[in-house]
């Protein structure tokens, strides 16, 4: 695939940083973070309808129905199937501030920020999972390997509150700087979670995967979510992000 030409300057760019000298190595790893970043946050907004695969250990499969809405790092998710969890909203405007609306107590609750790295519903996607949109923040890059189709970037946590994981290992692809699996690790240098995301489509300049899967390797568990459909730059009124907005109407 024929990279249209920004992602080709990146792709040149970070190139260059890397055959320099080993001095650029930090540089070049941050710099192919951030196009990372910018691609995957291209759009204003997005709306994602999605299936919800969800297998847990000696459980049959559950299958649950999501509407996903995004405006930057606020992020609305809103189970409408199956009718046990309908109605279930989990708001997140930051990785530290995170709200849920549980129908069956009719409270909206903040979910503790030290409880961000732990599951939600029984899926392998934790609460800091759900709620990261971009990583140059909290991890320092360095570029670990290149083919002319992939990088792969190793991120370690920065010195900052609440980074989920001590180190994290991405395959990028070089033609539209998306992520196509994520390696987890903790602090001991165990690969506790490895993520993929497959069957990209674009629109514009906006790439979205349409299958994102997450297996959780101490667990044994693993979610899978299907899009069926999405939208990019479409209205969303300011207050579907908001507390209020959470609870019954």
């Amino acid at each position: 695939m024929v990279a249209p030409p920004p992602f080709r300057f990146v792709a040149a760019t970070l190139t260059g940083l890397c055959l320099s000298t080993t001095a650029w190595a930090d540089a070049a790893g941050d710099a192919a973070v951030a196009a990372m970043d910018a691609a995957v946050n291209r759009a204003v907004t997005l709306v994602f309808d999605y299936q919800v695969d969800n297998q847990e250990p000696d459980k049959p499969l559950r299958v649950l129905a999501v509407k996903l809405q995004t405006n930057g790092a606020s992020k609305l998710y809103e189970f409408t199937a199956p009718p046990d969890i309908k109605g279930t909203k989990v708001l997140t405007l930051s990785p530290t501030q995170m709200y849920v609306y549980l129908p069956a107590f009719g409270k909206v609750r903040r979910i503790a920020s030290h409880t961000h790295d732990q599951g939600f519903l029984g899926l392998a996607f934790s609460q800091g999972d759900l709620a990261t949109t971009s990583y140059g923040v909290q991890y320092a890059g360095q570029i670990a390997s290149q083919t002319p189709a992939q990088y792969v970037l190793v991120l370690t946590a920065k010195d900052v509150p609440n980074a989920t994981y001590a180190k994290i290992e991405i395959t990028v692809a070089r033609d539209h700087m998306v992520p196509l699996q994520l390696k987890y690790f903790n602090a001991e240098g165990a690969n506790i979670k490895t993520e993929t995301r497959s069957n990209y489509s674009c629109a514009g300049a906006v790439c979205t995967p349409g299958e994102m899967k997450m297996v959780d390797n101490v667990k044994s568990n693993w979610t899978r979510f299907v899009r069926k459909s999405w939208q990019q730059n479409v209205a969303i009124p300011e207050d579907v992000f908001s507390v209020p907005n959470l609870g019954p109407r």
